[in-house]
């Protein structure tokens, strides 16, 4: 019979946490706060998770894959092609980049002129990552005699955790560049090593100056050539010692940079001639006390633009060209 001596109902353990029926409105109000923080905590635990455990975990998975496969110990088998191999994967890779000690480890990617930066956003399996790809330019040409292989440029993410490009960064200490003064660089035509000649920051926004224009890959003569030089060594951190003349080859490793808006760091290095060692001498590198900016940085970071002779046919009667390689 129902009456004063009637059991309570029992409230479910759930209760403790949902808003129930008979909370009072304070307590409901509580619950509804919890549950927004717990929910809140959830997602974004489990988006760092995502993007500082699990993410980068599958980026070195898939990196080590492919790395097994470019470094196979091919010892005694002549008919082992290991870019061959590579583009069973993907035949749109046609390039391997090192820089030893360095996480830098990859292939390096390229696509057709009409989407030059589809591996962007792409891994070398074309899917989908933040971290991307490392891609030559478009218009870059593998074959030694096409003029569009004067210049290869190489694009890849800065990541903040190092991977990628993002190690290019430290070559703002010239103690890093000193212990990674070369890399080795193969394509699907050649193999090689690289000497660096020069780091440079350069902005890619006009309200920063006029941008300087490293983005090319063929020139009109020698004197255009060496002219491209002289404007990439001006702008170098560094005097490195490393001479280039009109008949190397060189390279460009272009990353974001963060100095200023939408800034880059540029690595320029030029192929080892034949014979010629491979080793540098990095003793005498020292910092450049006339390093060409851009513009804008002397108004945000100070300091007073050098004065530089405007090309390297000047500078050479000047003088002031101490790296130009012996014919």
């Amino acid at each position: 019979m129902a009456g004063k001596y009637s059991k309570k109902q029992k409230r479910p353990w759930i209760a403790a946490v949902l808003p129930w029926k008979g909370d009072r409105t304070g307590e409901a109000i509580r619950k509804i706060v919890f549950l927004i923080a717990l929910i809140t905590f959830l997602v974004t635990g489990g988006i760092l998770l995502w993007e500082m455990v699990i993410q980068p975990a599958m980026v070195d998975k898939k990196a080590n894959e492919i790395q097994q496969i470019y470094h196979e110990d091919t010892t005694g088998s002549e008919d082992y092609d290991k870019f061959a191999e590579l583009q069973k994967i993907n035949p749109d890779i046609k390039g391997w980049i090192r820089i030893p000690d360095t996480v830098v480890d990859y292939p390096i990617l390229q696509s057709s002129e009409d989407d030059p930066e589809y591996y962007l956003y792409l891994d070398y399996e074309k899917n989908s990552s933040k971290y991307g790809s490392l891609f030559f330019d478009a218009r870059n040409s593998m074959d030694l005699d096409d003029p569009n292989s004067k210049s290869l440029i190489v694009y890849g993410h800065s990541m903040n955790d190092g991977r990628m490009f993002g190690s290019l960064l430290e070559y703002g200490s010239l103690d890093y560049y000193k212990a990674h003064p070369t890399f080795e660089l193969d394509t699907t035509e050649s193999e090689g090593d690289w000497k660096i000649f020069s780091i440079f920051k350069t902005n890619t926004l006009e309200s920063q100056g006029e941008p300087f224009n490293y983005l090319r890959t063929s020139f009109s003569s020698d004197s255009d050539f060496l002219n491209f030089i002289y404007q990439i060594k001006i702008r170098s951190l560094f005097n490195t010692g490393v001479d280039v003349s009109a008949d190397d080859q060189i390279v460009l490793l272009s990353t974001c940079s963060y100095e200023m808006s939408e800034f880059r760091t540029v690595i320029a290095a030029r192929k080892v001639r034949e014979g010629e060692d491979t080793t540098v001498d990095t003793t005498n590198a020292t910092w450049n006390s006339t390093v060409l900016y851009p513009d804008g940085w002397y108004s945000v970071k100070g300091g007073t633009k050098p004065q530089h002779p405007a090309t390297f046919e000047e500078a050479l009667e000047q003088g002031k060209i101490d790296w130009l390689a012996e014919e």
